[in-house]
């Protein structure tokens, strides 16, 4: 996937040569996908990034709000964009970094995998373990899997290693959502879904799932990129079921409260 990276000074986004991001920390990444200059959920994506920032790292609310001013104006008002917005620690302390990276195809559907193990050092922070993250999904890619799923010692559902997790029992008519006591990253795709379900009158149950428990089940992976993407095979796990059409319906909706970017 070709890309510019761009470096915040302060005032304006200026290129950067590329650089390998083995050898730059992320302290914190935020990721949305841009459809014509519109995205879902932009508010919640900026908020979650901009808290994890000022709470981890040394910049101050006024650099950083510069640097969300300028971003708005930046991102592309057409194509379709999967923009990475990062800071990185350099020695003068953390910088402000934007990546305009094209979007991949649209998917709605991926082959899961248990993860072999679980490298998260923060699992509350998006960014410092995304290269842990990444090879997870190196790992599961000869089983024929997209996505490796983490689980506890207990085998109990965690998170996915660049999604969130949505379960539809088999036999239930209502979602599933892993609690915040088992740590996993606050996913936004899950929130703003959960948001819909009340608005409907559909109870979202939270509690823990077992992997024995996904048997039947419709299970979807949550994310930016995608939206919601139906898991079609548990390598070397449960037969999972699907639903027709309710995939397309809340995707539908998903999709429907993506708003312009510079509004």
């Amino acid at each position: 996937m070709s890309q510019i990276l761009y470096q915040f000074s302060g005032e304006r986004f200026s290129p950067i040569e590329w650089c390998d991001p083995a050898r730059q920390t992320t302290l914190v990444a935020d990721s949305f996908r841009v459809e014509n200059g519109r995205v879902v959920a932009l508010e919640r994506h900026l908020g979650r990034f901009s808290d994890s920032v000022l709470s981890t790292t040394d910049v101050t609310p006024d650099r950083l709000n510069a640097f969300l001013s300028a971003l708005v104006s930046t991102i592309p008002a057409e194509g379709s964009w999967f923009p990475r917005i990062e800071a990185v620690e350099t020695p003068g302390g953390a910088t402000l970094r934007y990546r305009e990276r094209p979007a991949p195809p649209w998917s709605s559907e991926v082959v899961i995998a248990r993860a072999q193990h679980d490298p998260r050092r923060f699992p509350h922070t998006k960014g410092p373990d995304l290269e842990a993250l990444l090879a997870l999904r190196t790992q599961v890619a000869p089983l024929g899997a997209t996505e490796a799923i983490i689980t506890t010692a207990d085998d109990l559902l965690v998170e996915g290693a660049y999604s969130s997790l949505m379960i539809w029992r088999a036999g239930n008519d209502h979602p599933t959502v892993i609690p915040p006591t088992t740590p996993h990253l606050p996913g936004i795709t899950e929130a703003v879904l959960a948001d819909y379900a009340q608005s409907a009158g559909i109870p979202v149950v939270v509690e823990d799932v077992s992997v024995s428990d996904l048997e039947g089940a419709e299970v979807w992976i949550l994310s930016a990129l995608h939206g919601i993407r139906v898991a079609t095979a548990f390598v070397e796990g449960p037969s999972l079921g699907m639903v027709p059409g309710r995939r397309e319906l809340w995707q539908e909706h998903w999709l429907s409260l993506a708003q312009p970017v510079q509004a």
